[in-house]
């Protein structure tokens, strides 16, 4: 199944698909949006690809991009001050979360930027920012990738559980009309991101990952407890032997509860 072209996305009429570029296949949908971005292009500029060569994820982790995925950046322009820019991933995670719902996909968030459908990665999300002089964002450039229209094997990531649209509904997907609701829902929630209270309360009905116990790597250590809430920032609270931690990132692992295999 071919993706969407470019007259078409523009057809949609939506805020974040005021400038489109659509490639056959790109090495980073991240470094073009980078590149548009640094050139001036406005918030709502969107760069999509049929396959990434170089796709990848948090800490420069490989991610496989091939045919069949919906691989995507947007360049935001969101007037915030750069201490809030970690607002970015988590709200852009709970309107990526609602538009597969829409779709039948039960997708629930992993702090802090994974969307996993039975314990198994379905989409990555990616916030990278620039700073312009006097302390605010110049730029987001949001990455999604979205395992759609094709099978985990095809993804070579053997070391990590997956799962796609595909294998989730027994049934391929309108990658148009998915395109169209996680941009609809995404824009929806980008519009309430000062008023991040909401978006916390969406982020804490769709998550997967409060309440269980977790291993969390971070500067060359790794913290274990129990994640309990987040912050007003989103910072996630850890409740160890030691006392409350609070982090800010970290690779996450899910641990089994005890008792459990």
């Amino acid at each position: 199944m071919s993706g969407p072209s470019a007259e078409e996305i523009k057809g949609l009429c939506l805020p974040l698909a005021r400038v489109v570029e659509v490639h056959d296949a790109l090495a980073s949908t991240q470094e073009r949006a980078r590149e548009l971005a640094l050139a001036g292009t406005p918030h709502g500029t969107l760069v999509l690809t049929g396959a990434q060569t170089g796709g990848r994820g948090r800490l420069g982790r490989h991610w496989g991009s091939p045919w069949g995925g919906l691989w995507m950046s947007l360049v935001l322009r969101l007037g915030l001050e750069v201490g809030l820019a970690s607002r970015i991933t988590q709200t852009a995670a709970v309107g990526v979360a609602e538009a597969l719902w829409n779709f039948g996909v039960e997708a629930r968030i992993k702090w802090p930027n994974d969307l996993l459908v039975g314990g198994r990665k379905i989409c990555g999300i990616l916030a990278e920012s620039g700073v312009a002089p006097g302390g605010r964002l110049d730029y987001a450039i949001l990455g999604i990738g979205t395992n759609a229209n094709l099978d985990p094997s095809d993804l070579g990531v053997t070391d990590r559980g997956v799962t796609t649209i595909r294998s989730e509904l027994g049934q391929d997907v309108d990658l148009l009309s998915l395109l169209r609701s996680i941009l609809t829902n995404l824009d929806i929630a980008l519009g309430h991101i000062k008023d991040f209270e909401t978006v916390l309360d969406e982020w804490r009905t769709l998550n997967c990952t409060l309440g269980e116990r977790v291993r969390v790597r971070r500067f060359g250590e790794t913290v274990e407890g129990r994640a309990v809430d987040l912050t007003r920032e989103g910072a996630l609270l850890l409740s160890t032997p030691g006392g409350t931690v609070e982090l800010f990132e970290g690779e996450i692992e899910h641990l089994a509860q005890r008792g459990t295999p």
